[in-house]
């Protein structure tokens, strides 16, 4: 198993950083790793979805659910080519402010694809990328935020 674990600051208010986690079609927008996000199923507890990563030629397939989920917690299971589990927590900083803390612990599960996993593990799952897509995310939250506070 890999824990990768990441954290900062986003100008933004709890709420909006929690409608961005939720909002799982756009993780494709802010991932390093290329795919797409598909059949999305129900909210908050219990919503499910699909997942299609091509990462230098090798697909990877899966399913993610929602496990738990209070309005400053999401827990998400994958199960698929790579078995991960997803715990993101968010702390009020300011009424602008919010911390937000991912904890990422992977696990390739099927022997067949459990070497290529395990590359590609030691690849994309290093605090490096995770820092990057942590700033990805916290610039498409802030972006959010600005352009809603200008149409209001």
């Amino acid at each position: 198993m890999v824990v990768v674990e990441q954290s900062t600051v986003i100008a933004a208010p709890v709420k909006a950083v929690m409608e961005a986690v939720n909002d799982v079609a756009s993780f494709p927008a802010w991932a390093t790793v290329k795919g797409v996000i598909y059949n999305v199923q129900g909210s908050g507890v219990g919503k499910t979805f699909e997942w299609h990563y091509s990462v230098e030629g090798i697909n990877f397939l899966g399913k993610s659910q929602i496990i738990e989920q209070t309005e400053n917690t999401v827990i998400t299971k994958t199960s698929g080519d790579v078995d991960s589990l997803w715990t993101v927590t968010l702390t009020p900083i300011s009424p602008k402010s919010t911390a937000i803390r991912v904890v990422v612990e992977y696990n390739p599960p099927h022997r067949f694809v459990e070497a290529l996993a395990d590359q590609v593990i030691q690849r994309y799952a290093t605090p490096a990328v995770a820092s990057e897509n942590l700033r990805r995310f916290k610039e498409m939250v802030e972006e959010r935020v600005k352009i809603t506070e200008e149409n209001l």
